[in-house]
């Protein structure tokens, strides 16, 4: 009898164990401060929003770090049970269903205050640059078509930090990045004094919106979906949301 017991005892404990594996979910991601960072507070302030709808939906997030190429191909596995944070995609679609965005953001192009930007209207009027980009990153068919065929001088690198290196150093003329994760690591990363010899184009390359992406290889896919827009939707209603956006402006998630 008592090696029933024992028995019963043992399939209770793995059966909980089980579930309790089964709430918790794995987000692969790159660095992408301040919207998303491990050196940040709660992760910066996407992370920070994710974490919250996930955890009053009874699951505890576990976030994987890659360099943003990478991120991607991780993404298209089984393992993890999504990805953050990406620009909408026709042909990500094909792969993965696209949450609520998160947020919208402004793509400018960044540049010495000394460069004289002239007035452009596509790229076609920035042939004349020397334009970072960062390796990885979404931007547009349009822009990377350009980088393929040469028509466009466009230098890739590996990181925003190392873009922002060279535009200081002068190895570049321009620097295509959305304007709060762009000025959030100049104050960040580099001296006041050089921050200041940067300004960017006020008219927008493009605005985009941010999003979850959940692959479609998964059975669970459209249930964790549906969980995070409800969940992004409360935050919103409720004040939560606004709030935290606020305080990201103000710098809360740096210090």
């Amino acid at each position: 009898m008592r090696w029933l017991v024992i028995l019963l005892l043992f399939i209770s404990t793995f059966s909980l164990s089980e579930n309790e594996d089964e709430k918790v979910l794995n987000i692969v991601t790159g660095e992408y401060p301040p919207w998303i960072s491990k050196s940040m507070k709660h992760g910066g302030f996407a992370q920070h929003m994710t974490s919250e709808i996930f955890e009053r939906a009874g699951y505890q997030v576990s976030y994987f770090y890659y360099p943003w190429a990478r991120t991607f191909k991780e993404a298209q596995t089984d393992k993890y049970h999504a990805t953050m944070l990406w620009y909408y995609s026709s042909e990500r679609e094909r792969l993965f269903y696209h949450s609520e965005s998160l947020y919208t953001e402004e793509v400018v192009f960044f540049h010495l205050k000394t460069t004289d930007l002239k007035n452009w209207h596509s790229l076609e009027d920035l042939k004349e640059y020397r334009i970072g980009a960062t390796r990885g990153y979404t931007y547009t068919p349009e822009f990377w078509e350009a980088y393929e065929n040469g028509s466009l001088n466009i230098i890739a690198n590996s990181s925003d930090e190392i873009n922002f290196k060279m535009l200081l150093k002068k190895r570049i003329d321009l620097f295509i990045s959305a304007t709060v994760p762009g000025y959030s690591l100049l104050l960040k990363e580099f001296p006041k004094d050089q921050v200041e010899t940067i300004t960017f184009y006020p008219r927008a390359y493009f605005s985009n919106t941010n999003h979850l992406l959940f692959s479609k290889k998964r059975a669970d896919a459209q249930e964790l979906l549906g969980i995070f827009n409800k969940g992004l939707l409360a935050l919103k209603k409720e004040g939560t949301y606004e709030r935290y956006y606020d305080l990201l402006l103000e710098g809360y998630y740096s210090k």
